[in-house]
């Protein structure tokens, strides 16, 4: 499911929500929402044509192309019930659940849409139980004809209690939290349900009346005195219910109880409204734990498998790349260290050179420090080697110096010797300069000249 869009569509009986959810391969990011309002008593042909307007609508404003889209209806317009069968029947639970339905709902096979879910299985005692969720056809019938109206199909169709349960099933692995249970405000009625270890194991929904905070208060004593162990108190989740409200007034001063605001942030949705929605749209996105689908088979999209083959195509094509270059990398860094080792050894035979060359110097300065000692008056060599080093440009190099009573001699290459001439004239140590030889030129286009002048 990475980096699945899911389209989640919860259907109220005068409110219309939807949340679109993107998959990564860190977490979940909400793209879009909504919340429409759906005008109250409008026929069912009538009210699916708006729903289906509104979603496409909704699409085509936020630009969505979902994978997956997956309905949802109240929890009102469908029956639960727990039921325990024998583990024998496991492999035929449908078989088996369409002969004993009347025994649990009284309408008979034909007029109803039903799924249902292994809660917990007992090997020891041989025992199944499972949720069974039952729903007249005719209270499917708007849902199924937007799903036909939409055109391009629907994945599934749920109810709100199991959506609510997937959307706390999936806070709870990040709070690791095993049971909590949740109270749900839909104005005219209010919904109770548990979650524990990821499955909705109770629901109910409760009318508002006169009675209902005893309802309630009945209803939570029930669920904690079955499904919490060790006095431990039941973290129930208030949505959509304010803190002065008469109802967690009376929770609050009850044994047990630990109320909490539901915390919509990490969902990052703005509202308690848009909750099942977004439990609607984890169904696309993630693998959840409750997987109750009252869209039949026949009409269910199936999951198209381009964007699978297309991810794993383009893997195998990333992978081939990082060999490639992996292997173009290692030619390359073969190729650099060969180049390096061969200007190595260059750099080897040129630095002998230097060394026989700082060696010649060195026997040259000796052999001019001789001559000093053996000269009383006139400049010293040194001071000579200065002035003629400081007027010979950088492109010419003196190959032999002599110096003795008749005068100086210089023998080089330059790429221009002529320029030699009025540079050593311009000096105020040195006269009579004049080339002594015609000037050559060798293999490298260089100039030889041979240079004798005199001291003033």
């Amino acid at each position: 499911m990475l980096f699945q869009i899911s389209l989640g569509v919860d259907i109220g009986q005068d409110e219309l929500c939807l949340v679109c959810l993107k998959a990564s391969s860190r977490d979940i990011r909400l793209v879009a929402h909504a919340v429409y309002s759906i005008e109250k008593g409008i026929h069912d042909e009538e009210k699916s044509r708006v729903i289906s307007g509104l979603i496409r609508r909704f699409l085509q404003e936020n630009r969505i192309s979902p994978a997956s889209v997956f309905l949802g209806i109240p929890r009102t317009n469908v029956i639960l019930r727990y039921v325990e069968l024998p583990i024998a029947v496991k492999e035929n639970l449908r078989e088996t659940l369409g002969y004993e339905l009347e025994k649990h709902v009284p309408f008979s096979p034909e007029d109803v849409y039903y799924d249902f879910q292994i809660i917990s299985e007992d090997k020891s005692a041989g025992r199944l139980q499972l949720l069974l969720v039952v729903a007249k056809k005719q209270a499917l019938s708007i849902a199924l004809a937007v799903s036909e109206q939409l055109g391009f199909g629907i994945s599934g169709l749920g109810i709100s209690a199991i959506a609510l349960a997937d959307f706390f099933s999936w806070r709870s692995k990040k709070d690791n939290v095993i049971v909590k249970s949740f109270v749900f405000n839909h104005e005219d009625h209010i919904e109770l349900g548990l979650v524990k270890d990821g499955f909705l194991r109770y629901s109910r929904d409760l009318s508002v009346n006169e009675g209902l905070i005893e309802a309630f208060q009945a209803a939570l004593s029930k669920i904690r005195l079955n499904f919490v162990e060790d006095n431990e108190p039941l973290d129930t989740i208030l949505c959509g219910i304010e803190k002065n409200d008469p109802l967690v007034e009376r929770l609050n001063n009850a044994d047990g109880i630990a109320l909490h605001q539901v915390d919509l942030s990490e969902s990052q949705i703005p509202s308690t409204a848009l909750m099942a929605a977004y439990g609607f749209a984890l169904k696309g996105v993630r693998k959840t734990s409750m997987d109750i689908n009252l869209l039949p088979p026949v009409l269910r999209k199936r999951p198209s498998k381009f964007k699978f083959y297309a991810f794993f195509g383009l893997l195998s094509l990333v992978l081939l790349g990082a060999m490639a270059w992996g292997g173009g990398v290692f030619f390359q860094r073969q190729w650099t260290q060969d180049r390096l080792d061969e200007e190595i050894k260059k750099l080897g035979s040129q630095l002998k050179k230097m060394e026989q060359v700082e060696a010649e110097k060195r026997s040259i300065e000796d052999q001019i420090d001789y001559l000093n000692t053996l000269r009383q008056a006139g400049p010293p060599v040194l001071e000579i080697l200065k002035e003629l080093s400081e007027r010979i440009p950088k492109n010419a190099w003196v190959k032999r110096f002599d110096f003795s009573e008749k005068g100086i001699q210089l023998e080089g290459y330059s790429t221009s010797s002529s320029e030699l001439i009025p540079l050593l004239e311009a000096s105020p140590m040195f006269s009579g300069v004049k080339f002594l030889a015609a000037i050559n030129k060798d293999f490298s286009g260089k100039e030889r000249f041979r240079i004798g002048l005199s001291l003033k």
